[in-house]
């Protein structure tokens, strides 16, 4: 435990600490911070709840207030997680969150109570309530039953009847990073429960460590791949410098921070444009992997959903990663370079999972990650060729749908793939990171003529539903199959070896539900689990798992998956808004892709 602790310890310091208060094990610390100090909250050995209480003015009157925090931070309800910004009574900003490698935080209820621990027959056990009490007292700050709180490391969510519910979620040396916006009085707890899974039935220490303004610390969302694994703070690409240029409107998105809209364009004018012009978007947050070795093909025919024995050199295949019961754990991209395969798909997790596959199989083969050396735009829509054509030292106009080439873009070395995920003519540029922030300026440059725009992932979430494509967490996961998500053509069952074949021949007569397109009466859209109803029953058919306005089709649209009896198309439905009861939107079945549904753009 000691060694454990150190290592926390250790690995958690983020730069030179000016002050440090070791929090022991079920008491509370106050401390005084500056503004524009940084505050880092570390669970030193994992499973360990840390509430905060902050306190600013001349006599602490002004406190931190959650009601506030989530109006001004526009969150209806309570969630778990952190807010980008802390508010006080006043609307003023108490503190700013820099990173966070936890993720599962709360701000609900109060911390503990001496009458909680009553209630459960210890009266008498500590409380972090009680233990605010006492190192506040100093300051001249009345006493209360019990504060209102953020709980730091918690898993705490609403669940099914709207009970509080969960456990800490914290791994050692887990911590999230603050900047404080003014001068602050700051109360911090190690958790005193030990009744129950909250603490993991044992508290254990927090430790508190502040650094000067003047250090600079990058904005980051920690990501663990595995349960024992460091957190992997968030990246920028190699477009991210340049991109900045153009927006502060930046989000994280699988390990990346990625732009969701620009300045004095908006979603409509980027939409637009790649609708009728062109436009580029960053995708560099995409994994990339070699497969090499003479069992290279081998191996991707068993993992792959596509039979990739048909490929030449310079084409690729969309398809799947695929688990015994026949589930989606990826979908991506398979290209043939020749003596070598690279997937390109969105989860660091598919190394281990090829790897295994390989040693399972006894494969002779080597897979290693690309992504650090390979991050990509894409350049999409119908002036796409026209603008790329004179950039390049070959000819772009071999280069047919779902075929790639190695050459030098305006001399920078690049390999361009005729790909997207917009549903238009388009293709992807991968470059080194180092060249990113100078492809990115040839581009703009280049684009200048055909009115080019940078493309958020907003208008970019917006034309993929148009088209009809599928993004995970949403239309599918590892428990929806192919035929499932709508790419059961993406799936060759006549290979005599795939992983979960077995699965999908027996799922594909009749799959639990299909995926398909729904035109929705009137402009109001959808939101994602919304139920899908026949017309007048109660009972369920279906859900939504995407939805947009299309301005090109001037409709509201949705992606959704229904029982095979209801997923003719032209069949009548209706979407349940509110508690899917009171209010009802008549929608019909049509094709997924509700735009451009026979690829004729894409393969133009």
């Amino acid at each position: 435990m000691v060694a454990t602790l150190n290592k926390a310890v250790t690995n958690g310091q983020l730069g030179q600490a000016v002050a440090e208060y070791w929090i022991a094990p079920a008491t509370a610390v106050a401390y005084l911070v500056k503004a524009g100090q940084y505050i880092q909250i570390l669970d030193v050995a994992g499973s360990q709840c840390s509430d905060l209480l902050v306190f600013a003015g001349d006599d602490y009157s002004k406190q931190l207030d959650a009601t506030v925090t989530r109006t001004l931070n526009g969150v209806t309800m309570p969630q778990a997680g952190v807010q980008r910004k802390y508010f006080d009574q006043g609307m003023q900003p108490l503190f700013e969150v820099i990173q966070d490698t936890c993720g599962r935080h709360d701000n609900f209820l109060l911390a503990c109570t001496a009458r909680y621990y009553e209630d459960a027959g210890y009266p008498g056990h500590p409380s972090c309530s009680e233990n605010f009490n006492q190192v506040l007292q100093p300051y001249g700050i009345a006493p209360r039953l019990g504060w209102s709180a953020i709980n730091f490391f918690y898993n705490t969510a609403v669940i099914d009847q709207d009970i509080i519910g969960g456990e800490s979620w914290s791994r050692p040396g887990d911590y999230v990073l603050l900047r404080a916006s003014q001068d602050l009085l700051c109360a911090s707890s190690s958790c005193a429960d030990d009744i129950d899974a909250t603490n993991a039935w044992q508290p254990t220490p927090i430790l508190i460590r502040i650094y000067e303004a003047e250090q600079q610390f990058p904005p980051a969302i920690g990501r663990h791949l595995f349960a024992n694994a460091p957190p992997q703070l968030t990246q920028p690409s190699g477009f991210t410098a340049a991109i900045q240029q153009h927006t502060s409107h930046i989000v994280e998105y699988n390990g990346f921070w990625v732009p969701n809209s620009f300045a004095n364009h908006g979603v409509q004018a980027e939409y637009w444009a790649l609708r009728e012009r062109v436009a580029i978007v960053d995708l560099s947050a995409l994994r990339k992997f070699e497969v090499t070795g003479q069992d290279a093909a081998e191996l991707i025919q068993i993992a792959f959903s596509r039979d990739i024995s048909k490929l030449s050199r310079g084409q690729s295949a969309y398809g799947c990663l695929l688990n015994h019961h026949g589930g989606i754990i990826d979908d991506g991209i398979v290209f043939h370079c020749g003596n070598s395969f690279r997937y390109v798909g969105n989860c660091d997790t598919n190394l281990d999972l090829l790897r295994r596959v390989a040693a399972q199989h006894q494969l002779a083969v080597e897979i290693q990650p690309s992504s650090h050396l390979l991050h990509n735009l894409a350049l999409q829509g119908p002036c796409s060729r026209e603008m790329l054509r004179p950039l390049l030292d070959f000819d772009l106009d071999q280069l047919g749908y779902f075929q790639f080439a190695a050459g030098r873009l305006a001399n920078i070395p690049a390999v361009v793939s005729r790909t997207g995920y917009t549903g238009e003519l388009g293709y992807e540029l991968f470059v080194h990171p180092d060249d990113g922030t100078a492809l990115w300026q040839i581009l703009l440059q280049a684009g200048k003529p055909y009115d080019l725009l940078p493309l958020g992932m907003l208008a970019l979430d917006r034309a993929r539903i148009e088209a009809g494509l599928l993004s995970a967490g949403r239309e599918f996961d590892d428990l929806t199959s192919p035929y499932q998500a709508g790419i059961g053509w993406a799936v060759s069952l006549k290979k005599p070896q795939m992983i979960g074949k077995a699965a999908l021949e027996a799922i594909k007569p009749r799959p639990p539900f299909v995926a398909v397109g729904l035109t929705l009466a009137g402009n109001e859209v959808a939101a994602a689990g919304q139920c899908v109803h026949p017309i007048g029953e109660r009972w369920r058919v279906g859900k939504i798992t995407s939805a947009t306005f299309s301005p090109i089709l001037n409709r509201s649209i949705a992606l959704a998956q229904v029982v095979p009896e209801y997923a003719a198309i032209g069949t009548a439905l209706e979407v349940g808004f509110l508690d899917g009861l009171k209010r009802r939107i008549p929608a019909v079945v049509g094709t997924l892709a509700a735009y451009d549904p026979t690829k004729s753009r894409v393969k133009s």
